[in-house]
């Protein structure tokens, strides 16, 4: 939010417009192309994540895992998913997908213990395909240039 605000204020400055009719254009959600109703990425929204057609689900061959009992959970190691510095983990929650941090409490062969704030019980832990979720996640919110979504 705030590089868009600077951006704005730039747009401003060399366009000649008023920074109150660039924040009111700011506050509706920008639109993707690459979301929509009859798109694989069916819905992004920041806070919840992205929410995909079920042929995407198929395609991706998405495979999760419920979580029940009190953390740690035991997961296998294919959930984790690792971009550059970053180790996540992919949770679905009432249809979303958002990628999360996690603790690792302990690792033993193919499974790991972990635990998150960002987990409950009832939540499901994505254990394939966690890279097309990455992609996905990328696209939605305008992480990849215009044509190279695929």
């Amino acid at each position: 939010m705030k590089a868009k605000l600077i951006l704005a204020i730039g747009m401003c400055i060399t366009a000649g417009t008023s920074l109150a009719d660039t924040e009111h254009a700011e506050s509706h959600e920008e639109v993707n192309s690459s979301v929509g109703p009859d798109k694989g990425i069916t819905e992004a929204d920041e806070h919840d994540g992205v929410k995909l057609s079920s042929e995407a689900i198929k395609n991706f061959e998405l495979k999760t895992q419920i979580l029940s009992g009190a953390a740690p959970w035991e997961i296998p190691s294919s959930a984790i998913l690792t971009a550059g510095e970053e180790v996540n983990i992919y949770r679905l929650r009432n249809g979303f997908y958002k990628r999360i941090d996690f603790n690792l409490i302990s690792k033993s062969g193919s499974s790991l213990k972990v635990n998150s704030k960002d987990l409950v019980k009832g939540d499901a832990v994505v254990m394939t395909g966690v890279g097309f979720l990455r992609t996905a996640e990328i696209t939605a919110f305008g992480g990849a240039p215009e044509g190279h979504s695929h």
